[in-house]
């Protein structure tokens, strides 16, 4: 019975450490192009911006556009932490596309939610960006066209054709076939906003760990009631 109560206990309490991870860690469950081009609960805003100013500690940008979440306010405070790249440099009159979490409270400081990259801006609010970068395409291409349905197949990238067969090539991994800086693709402005959860703006910390005490809780109840039950039907075998 021993041996049956331990196994029983290890299993909740790996049930309860992966139903945590499922919860705190959403970063990494997912692909972070992914989420900043769909739209997530924790990225509240991709930006398209202008640097004003680029320091040790953060940077200060004009924002061009929200291209999708809730729309940021100008001038625009990114703190380097969490996500940032420090091999990246920025300085006054570059470009960039920044994933972002407000700061609570605040649409004009927040910190990086998944990335945040060196652009070109061009005309019509649209971008460029270095394909040497392997998620390059997918975001140069949804910046400038809206469009995120689109897969990767030996390094290249096609958009998906519904109508069957292949699917169209967009990018070969060194030249674009389709040009998105085309006037006729219109560059998306704030047009996907991400579904906020019943938690959002509550730290997590303050969500999860209650939770998390609340369910174990329950588990070792169950395992009271379960050794409990186990010892009365071994006292009755005794006593038959």
């Amino acid at each position: 019975m021993k041996k049956f109560v331990a196994l029983l206990f290890s299993f909740a309490l790996l049930f309860s450490f992966a139903l945590l991870c499922a919860f705190a860690v959403p970063a990494l469950a997912a692909d972070a192009t992914h989420l900043m081009t769909h739209g997530d609960d924790y990225q509240d805003a991709l930006l398209v911006g202008k640097i004003l100013e680029a320091t040790d500690d953060d940077i200060l940008f004009d924002v061009v556009r929200t291209v999708n979440g809730i729309p940021a306010k100008s001038p625009f405070r990114l703190e380097k932490g969490g996500y940032f790249d420090p091999r990246l440099e920025f300085a006054a009159g570059d470009g960039i596309l920044a994933s972002v979490q407000f700061t609570p409270g605040s649409k004009k400081a927040g910190t990086v939610a998944y990335r945040a990259l060196k652009v070109e801006l061009k005309q019509d609010k649209k971008i460029k960006m270095d394909v040497s970068d392997y998620d390059a395409g997918f975001l140069e291409w949804y910046v400038n066209t809206g469009e995120n349905d689109l897969y990767s197949d030996g390094g290249s990238i096609y958009r998906h054709n519904f109508d069957g067969g292949g699917g169209e090539l967009l990018f070969d991994g060194e030249l674009w076939h389709v040009d998105s800086l085309d006037p006729k693709y219109k560059a998306p402005q704030a047009r996907l906003v991400p579904i906020r959860s019943l938690l959002s703006g509550i730290p997590m910390a303050n969500v999860l760990m209650p939770a998390f005490a609340g369910l174990a809780a329950v588990e070792f109840a169950v395992i009271v009631i379960l050794v409990a039950l186990l010892a009365r039907k071994k006292r009755k075998m005794k006593s038959a």
